[in-house]
């Protein structure tokens, strides 16, 4: 399940065991010619809306190994600009496919985008308690050390006490790490829906 082997990765396991037959070159020309498109489309040579014409007449395996390499470029961290240029470029070249599941992609696409929101959103309501605390406990603030004979204080950021607090960076860790865990799962229901063939 999940991601689908690129004809290029294929052939390059056989090339270091035997020769590549004629439809093998092929398909690695097809390849190059994906690579080269999305190359474009990732400098924004293409827009979204051109990317069906390009892609127009590939047959379908290759049009699922070039939306799957949308998702596999898909991160928790991606921001709101390469999360939409990916998502509109799966839908683009799914408007190709007969078995058109546009609206289930956006669907996923929306789940996804959902699950950053929900860990920013506790993230900053971690941040205001810090901040809260901070205001009741000033002293929390306030790191003294000493340098040379002299002793210094320094006053911490909010971000800087996150930092140093073991307990709340712990939880801010376990929390980004259960949200990237929904993440990777729904986007593997997302390649499940793209590798679908029929």
């Amino acid at each position: 399940m999940g991601y689908i082997k690129s004809a290029r990765e294929i052939a390059l396991e056989k090339t270091e065991k035997e020769k590549l037959s004629a439809q093998e070159i092929a398909e690695i020309k097809q390849q190059e010619k994906i690579s080269s498109i999305l190359a474009k489309y990732y400098k924004n040579q293409i827009e979204p809306d051109e990317l069906w014409h390009h892609f127009k007449g590939i047959p379908l395996k290759y049009l699922i190994e070039a939306q799957n390499s949308f998702i596999k470029s898909l991160t928790f961290q991606s921001n709101d600009y390469d999360f939409e240029k990916r998502k509109k470029g799966v839908l683009a070249i799914e408007n190709l496919k007969e078995s058109n599941q546009s609206s289930n992609i956006e669907y996923y696409f929306e789940q996804l985008s959902k699950m950053q929101r929900e860990f920013q959103k506790s993230k900053e309501q971690l941040i205001d308690y810090v901040r809260e605390d901070l205001k009741r406990n000033p002293q929390k603030k306030l790191q003294t050390f000493q340098q040379g004979n002299q002793i210094i204080i320094k006053e911490l950021s909010v971000e800087e006490v996150l930092e140093q607090d073991r307990v709340l960076k712990q939880k801010l860790n376990q929390m980004e790490k259960q949200y990237k865990e929904k993440f990777n799962q729904t986007k593997e229901k997302l390649a499940n829906i793209i590798n679908k063939t029929e």
